[in-house]
């Protein structure tokens, strides 16, 4: 028989054990109920990591990515409003400032145009792509001119746009319905379709291979650079509010300025027009003498066309019209 102080310790061991048991119950239904609620905040986009849309940092889905092979300095500019944050693309860790609004007055002064420069340095030469995240970003300048895509399409309050001097072949800007200044000069692109950016006044799309422009939707331009693609025509009777418009370089043989009452600037130099060309060109100028670029006049280029010597250039400056760099 056991003695009253083996009953007692054998009540504790079966105590401790049944307590034991009870303790890893709970600490198995604590381990299962963390994972779940681990889980449930990831999938909501929460921690450092990827959210569920492949955001970083759960700062939501991205708004332009760009591809680079750049070695050495890349940069960038963004206009807007809050928090915008950057992946570099190359595992180093993310940048996140807050960034400030275009200024226009500052920028037409040849000043700081505002924003906030994003400076990345990249050791090598490899294909990488740079994400960026940010719910009120207005605007993209690229300063660097290594850029090989651009990814627009996600950002529909874009209103300024700057990524010339790149290597893009094309160039998609149909999300984009808020832009108001587009700059793509200097790359490669054979088409540009402009007809959802109705609330466009700056195009700027010189040097590429365009073979044709179509900015008959375009009725707010008020300045349009094109010169240096394989334009054979163009079209501007809809775009009654140009005050400067840039063609040469081109294959041109005709063009009418009819429509634009308030144009002060027009440079068609390097094309193809005859002296009977420019002479029916002349004929479209307004001769409103009260409508004048801020240098005093209304000056027009045709230097380096067939027709730059046989045409009459009073038709022109009978108007008010003159003639520089000829």
């Amino acid at each position: 028989m056991k003695t009253a102080s083996e009953v007692k310790n054998s009540n504790r061991t079966r105590t401790l054990a049944h307590e034991t048991r009870k303790n890893k119950q709970w600490l198995s239904i604590l381990v299962i109920v963390t994972l779940v609620v681990a889980a449930a905040f990831v999938s909501c986009g929460g921690g450092s990591g990827s959210g569920s849309d492949g955001s970083a940092g759960g700062k939501g889905s991205y708004k332009i990515k760009m591809t680079t092979e750049q070695y050495g300095e890349c940069v960038f500019r963004l206009f807007g409003s809050g928090i915008a944050m950057v992946d570099w693309g190359d595992g180093s860790e993310n940048v996140s400032l807050t960034i400030s609004e275009y200024d226009i007055d500052n920028a037409a002064r040849g000043g700081n145009p505002g924003g906030v420069r994003f400076t990345h340095t990249y050791p090598n030469e490899s294909i990488r792509t740079i994400t960026i995240y940010g719910d009120n970003i207005t605007g993209l300048q690229c300063l660097s001119r290594y850029f090989t895509s651009l990814d627009v399409s996600k950002n529909t309050a874009l209103t300024i746009l700057d990524c010339g001097g790149n290597q893009l072949t094309s160039l998609d800007v149909s999300k984009n319905s808020t832009l108001t200044q587009l700059g793509c000069s200097g790359n490669q692109l054979t088409s540009l379709d402009v007809s959802k950016n109705t609330a466009l006044t700056h195009l700027y799309c010189n040097d590429n291979q365009l073979t044709k422009l179509d900015v008959s939707k375009n009725t707010a331009l008020t300045h349009l650079g094109c010169s240096d693609n394989q334009l054979s025509s163009l079209d501007v009777n809809k775009n009654t509010a140009l005050t400067w418009l840039s063609c040469e370089g081109n294959q041109l043989t005709r063009l009418d300025m009819s429509k634009n009452t308030v144009l002060t600037s027009l440079g068609c130099e390097r094309n193809q027009f005859t002296g009977s060309a420019l002479n029916a060109l002349f004929g479209t100028l307004h001769n409103d003498d009260n409508v004048v670029g801020w240098w005093g006049s209304k000056g027009v280029y045709i230097n380096n066309n067939p027709g730059e010597n046989d045409c009459d250039r009073s038709i022109a400056t009978n108007k008010g019209w003159r003639f520089t760099w000829n």
